[in-house]
């Protein structure tokens, strides 16, 4: 009797095995289909109360940063093109209202790279007045120019729903059209790429290493304890004072080797940055702005 039960055991494993494993491999699916798409940055979004009606949505290529308000929202910068859909996943999940306002702290994509998706859902688009001029002069080829809607000079302010955003450009930095957002009732303050591991100007679209530590001195004039760096975790106002140390010292550096004489082509490899956490290495383009800037200040 036991060797005729035997295969019918056997049998009965086999067709169990194979449910298991197709069981798991639906799982497996539907978990695939359950992940939210990747962003261009590798990074999907992400959301995290810094104030009291302010959130940063991080991933997608920057920092988004959200302020609430009784008649509607505003955001700081929209990420990278494709990461839309993500981004107004997490919006819709802080608060129900419309985005009103987008600041671009900048015209790079990873700021303004869906620009064309929130002017179609009626958002107005605000940004310094060299940003408009930026894109259509570096932006991609095969790219949709979409040009703020909304254009300030040195200031510009909003007041919507009982709160208070100012947006302000000191001077050419990271780029000729760098815009800090200011929330004065919660004592932050935006400052999109003019804070980062390491210094970057555009010299393309008029940035400056020369002029960065002046412009982070205006911004530390204002009272704020947070900073909302472009990319990266929150920082101290003592973070962005050291940083704002750590360019004066390399410009002062940098200057004397040029007050020294010494030529274009030896700059980068005498200019000590090691103890700075930096490694810079301009060249082309990039060397020649730098050392222009620098020439004048002798």
């Amino acid at each position: 009797m036991l060797t005729k039960i035997q295969p019918a055991y056997r049998l009965c494993a086999i067709v169990l095995l194979w449910l298991a494993t197709a069981l798991a491999a639906s799982a497996q699916y539907t978990v695939a289909r359950q992940r939210p798409p990747k962003t261009l940055d590798d990074v999907p979004p992400s959301k995290e109360l810094v104030r009291t009606g302010l959130y940063v949505i991080s991933g997608g290529g920057c920092n988004s940063v959200l302020r609430l308000s009784g008649n509607g929202l505003i955001l700081v910068d929209g990420k990278l093109p494709g990461n839309y859909d993500d981004l107004l996943f997490h919006v819709r999940r802080i608060a129900p209202q419309g985005i009103r306002a987008l600041i671009l702290t900048d015209y790079h994509q990873v700021h303004s790279g869906n620009d064309a998706k929130f002017i179609e859902d009626g958002t107005a688009i605000i940004a310094q007045n060299n940003v408009k001029l930026s894109l259509t002069a570096n932006s991609p080829s095969d790219s949709k120019i979409v040009p703020p809607t909304v254009t300030y000079d040195r200031e510009y302010q909003i007041k919507m729903g009982g709160i208070e955003a100012q947006l302000m450009h000191f001077g050419n930095a990271h780029t000729d059209g760098d815009t800090v957002v200011y929330f004065p009732n919660l004592k932050v303050v935006a400052v999109g790429d003019l804070f980062a591991k390491t210094p970057d100007p555009d010299f393309s679209a008029g940035g400056s290493l020369v002029g960065w530590g002046p412009v982070l001195a205006q911004v530390l004039k204002l009272d704020f304890d947070i900073v909302v760096p472009g990319t990266g975790s929150v920082v101290t106002r003592a973070e962005l004072e050291a940083f704002k140390t750590k360019i004066d010292t390399l410009v002062s550096r940098a200057t004397s080797l040029v007050n020294q004489g010494v030529p274009k082509d030896q700059l980068m490899a005498q200019l000590k940055t090691d103890d700075l956490g930096w490694h810079l290495n301009l060249t082309g383009d990039d060397l020649n702005h730098f050392y222009a800037e620098l020439s004048p200040v002798k």
